[in-house]
């Protein structure tokens, strides 16, 4: 492991052991910042084009830590098979994938009024293409001779994420219309989850510090999951359909890291009450509400665990005396001016108890 990240892991080991109200660290996303060498639509999947856009990645990487070796932040270059969010399902169901230039889109598959006959096919199968293609990814970047990065296997869907991708915006229905076969779904996607999560370990250094996640780094067994469908919910449905499920993922890894956005802030405390000790990382929506404008609010909710949020570097000063209150990972983005980089990581270790 590259001295530049070993030392970085080490401080957020720190982090996750002091868990204090105080406790920051700051990521400073810089050009070259997490960029690819080509749009996703440009890579030939089937002729070897994911071990190209991996080398790609990795290269992107090292672009990443040169930079921010020089800002002295907590980034962390990281790397995960992201083949846009068609992915997040069709690694069930080989379907056919439409890419554009950094996301990609796929049929519900179970979508429609005879949609659940099909959920036996809700199994996780190591023989699927696309599982094949994020596991040849993830070998490759533990063999790159030069390794400027952490690695993970795959960013995953919450259970009702991928329920939502496999049979469309009818769940919403189906929970009270055919709550039976929604469990039996639910029940599936997580046994899926958590069985595609435990093949992709077999391929992740055992000595890995932390999973890396969007430039910061979560405790060493977590496992990434994002809850878009539950801010779609609300609390109540939330706590029946998601939470539950999403438990017992964190229950068999021992703790996860969630991303959620700012409509779904609400949810918060229904989020908080399962992660542990780990981070949930909470984006911004436009007509919302900022989350540096509900830091005490959301820290509160989150149950001692650490937001991660994004500010620019002029908020810093505005949200100063809410960050001594609470656990954080700040993210801000200073483009090329590598002195505003430098000025925000020194403002941030400034008021931190992490030196």
């Amino acid at each position: 492991m590259m001295q530049a990240i070993k030392s970085r892991a080490e401080r957020y080991q720190r982090f996750y052991d002091s868990n204090k109200p105080g406790d920051l660290m700051i990521v400073v996303r810089q050009d070259p910042y997490w960029v690819r060498k080509k749009n996703l639509f440009e890579y030939d999947f089937n002729n070897g084009g994911h071990l190209e856009m991996a080398e790609d990645m990795a290269i992107c990487a090292e672009g990443m830590l040169e930079w921010s070796e020089q800002a002295g932040d907590d980034l962390i270059p990281w790397m995960t098979p992201d083949l846009g969010i068609a992915i997040h399902h069709t690694f069930i169901f080989d379907l056919l994938v439409e890419f554009s230039e950094w996301t990609s889109w796929a049929p519900h598959p179970l979508s429609g009024e005879n949609g659940f006959d099909r959920l036996n096919e809700v199994v996780y199968n190591p023989e699927n293409r696309w599982v094949k293609i994020m596991k040849e990814m993830v070998q490759y970047w533990g063999n790159r001779a030069s390794q400027p990065y952490l690695f993970n296997g795959h960013n995953h869907y919450s259970p009702l994420d991928l329920a939502n991708a496999i049979r469309g915006n009818d769940i919403f229905i189906d929970f009270y219309d055919y709550p039976d076969e929604m469990t039996e779904l639910m029940r599936r996607c997580t046994d899926t989850i958590i069985a595609f999560e435990k093949d992709l370990r077999t391929l992740i250094p055992a000595d890995r510090p932390g999973m890396p996640f969007w430039g910061a780094m979560a405790p060493k067994n977590a496992i990434f999951m994002s809850e878009d469908t539950m801010d779609m919910c609300g609390p109540n449905v939330s706590a029946e359909w998601g939470q539950p499920w999403s438990k017992k993922i964190q229950e068999e890894f021992g703790t996860v890291a969630i991303h959620h956005h700012m409509m779904g802030a609400n949810l918060q405390g229904v989020i908080g009450s399962y992660v542990q000790n780990s981070m949930i990382q909470i984006s911004n929506d436009p007509n919302c509400p900022p989350a540096i404008d509900r830091l005490k609010e959301l820290y509160e909710a989150s149950g001692g665990n650490a937001l991660m949020f994004d500010c620019s570097p002029s908020d810093l000063l505005q949200i100063k005396d809410q960050l001594k209150d609470i656990r954080a990972i700040v993210v801000t983005a200073t483009g090329t001016d590598k002195q505003m980089a430098k000025d925000a990581v020194k403002f941030v270790r400034d008021i931190s108890n992490i030196g």
